[in-house]
């Protein structure tokens, strides 16, 4: 044990800072728009978005019975263990490959110090546990212990299937021994946790919140929101996205950003490097993505960029070295500060204050027209008070199949969208259906921005806030090349996400540059797809 006193050391600093800095409660920063209905949907075993991440819910269910805490800060103990679990992974992979323990103690520091690990492994979210199952893959593949990677890819399929796809697609490729018919159904075995869906929704009901309780449902929900996102940034806007992922990643990786890019250069056959694949894959999908919240999916990135951290210090001078670590355990005091929510960020706890006194205004039986998290939220105050509040997605007001859902209802509005006795030349499809439910039924409630960068809202009357429904849609605003990046630490924070979102949607509806890019990078992935399957046949032919 004493010959580790240095490893205790770096893995107690970064669980102390992950449990001191777990938020207390439901927040909604760091863009932690799913924590309340992953609560939600752990607590009375229910479905939730997407894929219903259905490992990710009974690992909560099982934390949801510790008897101290908060529910949220219980179910946010996963991420805090799989952190640094995650951490423990690099060290071990660094210190295998390279001989001395150090370089793997400052990789861990890295990650553990990282502004994004920190932010996303102190919420209730998913992000934390498939880095830790991504990096416990890699593990087992540098040991050569394939049914070991061929449980964690499967972990992972049963948690993020995004994720699954990237590390099983880089893994398969790299490694011939994973093709084994075997392993390949150890892998799928694991798909068996998506039994949860139609269990769960027939023991306990479905909300009707996400429409993924079908098997048609279901892929259309997560193909439908994958294609929709992927590469439908706006040419304009891409400069910026670009600045902004270079700070993001400085503000994560410190120094260690340098010392990745020397790794990657000297590396020779480079592209080839399966860690290599695992870091730039996460990174390049956010920078064309149209969400900006979804920097999230950069976690991974992280991690696989602290290994290259370490085994790039393992062959600079110790000038280098110094530095790194020196800058490593200064950003992880800075950002263990920053992202500190409820004495740090976001004093005021503005997604519990949104529970405990903006939705009690709203009497059973009327509606709360809301968006996003506010309009989660209504589910589980429902479900926990016992109320009976309608909530009505303005996100998905324009979609015809949740026109039958408002059908269903017994929800009123403006079939042929017509104008309506407005003027507001910004008001989209969208807009026009909110207001048309406005005009046409009585008893509708929304939610009004007070203090955006903290998500704070106040609910009022729709009535008489007719004009507010353009501010939640956003601004009509002026397409034009965007250079100037803005504060990683805002970003990561979530403290721009609203600001943020309206600006590119706008954007992308008004150029139509956006399915430019969506061609452009399907162009992109389908060279790389023909260039493996090139290599690979020509491998084989070499065999011969």
């Amino acid at each position: 044990m004493r010959k580790y006193w240095l490893e205790i050391i770096v893995f107690g600093v970064i669980g102390a800072v992950l449990i001191n800095n777990l938020a207390p409660n439901i927040t909604w920063m760091n863009t932690d728009s799913d924590g309340a209905h992953y609560v939600l949907a752990a607590k009375y075993m229910l479905v939730s978005h997407h894929t219903s991440a259905p490992l990710f819910l009974l690992l909560g269910r099982l934390f949801l019975f510790l008897p101290f805490g908060t529910e949220a800060w219980r179910m946010g103990l996963i991420s805090v263990f799989a952190t640094t679990g995650g951490a423990i992974f690099i060290y071990l992979i660094v210190r295998r490959l390279v001989d001395k323990r150090f370089y793997a103690m400052i990789s861990a520091l890295v990650f553990g110090g990282s502004a994004l690990v920190i932010s996303q492994s102190t919420i209730v979210e998913t992000y934390a546990l498939s880095t830790c199952f991504m990096l416990g893959a890699y593990y087992f593949s540098i040991k050569k212990q394939w049914l070991l990677v061929a449980v964690m890819i499967g972990l992972l399929w049963a948690v993020h299937t995004l994720f699954a796809v990237i590390l099983w697609g880089v893994l398969l490729i790299s490694h011939k021994e994973l093709r084994d018919v075997i392993l390949v159904g150890v892998t799928l075995l694991f798909l068996l946790f998506y039994l949860y869906i139609p269990i769960s929704t027939a023991v306990n009901g479905d909300l009707g919140m996400w429409g993924n309780t079908t098997l048609s449902g279901f892929f259309q929900n997560s193909f439908g929101v994958f294609t929709m996102l992927t590469g439908g940034l706006a040419v304009v806007d891409f400069p910026k996205r670009i600045l902004d992922t270079l700070g993001i990643l400085g503000v994560s990786l410190g120094l260690g950003l340098v010392i990745i890019g020397v790794y990657i250069k000297r590396l020779k056959r480079r592209w080839r490097s399966s860690l290599i694949w695992l870091f730039l894959i996460p990174v390049v999908w956010f920078a064309v993505n149209l969400a900006q919240q979804t920097y999230v999916y950069m976690m991974p990135s992280i991690g696989f960029g602290a290994i290259m951290v370490g085994l790039g210090l393992s062959k600079m001078k110790k000038v280098w070295v110094v530095a790194t670590l020196v800058v490593a355990i200064g950003l992880m005091g800075f950002n263990a500060h920053y992202f500190d929510i409820g004495r740090t960020l976001d004093t005021e706890m503005s997604a519990v204050k949104f529970y405990e006194e903006e939705l009690p205004k709203i009497p059973d039986g009327d509606y709360f027209m809301a968006g996003g998290w506010t309009w989660a939220m209504t589910y589980l105050y429902n479900k926990e008070e016992n109320r009976y509040i309608i909530p009505i997605s303005i996100d998905a007001l324009s979609s015809r199949e949740y026109w039958v859902v408002l059908d269903d209802m017994g929800i009123k509005y403006d079939r042929n969208l017509l104008p309506l006795d407005s003027n507001m030349g910004y008001i989209t499809k969208q807009g026009k259906m909110a207001l048309s439910i406005i005009e046409l039924n009585e008893g509708v409630w929304i939610a009004k921005e007070t203090k955006p960068e903290v998500y704070q809202y106040t609910i009022e009357l729709a009535k008489g806030n007719e004009a507010y429904i353009g501010r939640w849609i956003g601004q009509e605003v002026k397409p034009e090349w965007r250079w100037k990046p803005s504060n990683p630490y805002k970003f990561v924070s979530g403290e721009l996400e609203v600001e943020e979102w309206h600006h590119i949607l706008w954007v992308r509806n008004a150029t139509g540059l956006g399915q430019m890019l969506f061609v452009i990078v399907f162009g992109i992935y389908g060279y790389g797809v023909y260039f493996v399957m090139m290599r690979l046949w020509k491998r084989k032919q070499q065999s011969k």
